[in-house]
């Protein structure tokens, strides 16, 4: 997907949010699988409106802590199989979630973007990211890296940006 597009997505998919989550999913021991639990720990936002969580391989288990917060945007970030070159990044609804796969969750993903709308009456989407290799071992591969790195970017430089009104 492009910058200027993936941008625009995002920002259209925060506009009126009043409270945002941003959750890790992943498994840190399958090397790309971690590359929503590495993004978490490098995404730096300070402000009581935005909740940033790692919740590796078992999302719906933090279904409780997301609805008291009264997350009205849910964003995911997870290694996805979209069968693209690796780093390929989109933004990806539940509604286009379908051919998607990510082996290391418990539920399909399409199935916990409903049921944490159905919790939380909030709004959900996953930036998803073509992994290069989820086979066993610790560490992204380096070009997996340098794309969630600059994700990082864009999204803390627009949430920033939404958050200053």
């Amino acid at each position: 997907m492009s910058t200027s597009r993936f941008d625009e997505e995002l920002r259209n998919f925060i506009l009126g949010a009043k409270k945002i989550a941003i959750l890790g999913l992943g498994n840190d021991l399958r090397s790309d699988d971690g590359l929503g639990l590495y993004f978490i720990e490098k995404l730096s936002i300070d402000d009581p409106r935005v909740m940033i969580e790692n919740v590796g391989s078992v999302p719906e288990g933090f279904t409780q802590p997301l609805a008291e917060f009264g997350a009205d945007r849910i964003i995911m970030i997870d290694a996805a199989d979209m069968r693209k070159s690796p780093g390929h990044t989109e933004l990806i609804t539940k509604d286009r979630i379908g051919g998607i796969s990510i082996s290391t969750h418990s539920m399909p993903l399409s199935f916990l973007m409903m049921y944490l709308e159905q919790a939380t009456g909030g709004k959900t989407v996953l930036i998803g990211i073509q992994p290069k290799n989820i086979q066993f071992g610790e560490g992204l591969t380096p070009e997996i890296q340098e794309v969630v790195d600059r994700v990082v970017n864009t999204l803390e430089r627009i949430l920033i940006e939404y958050l200053r009104g």
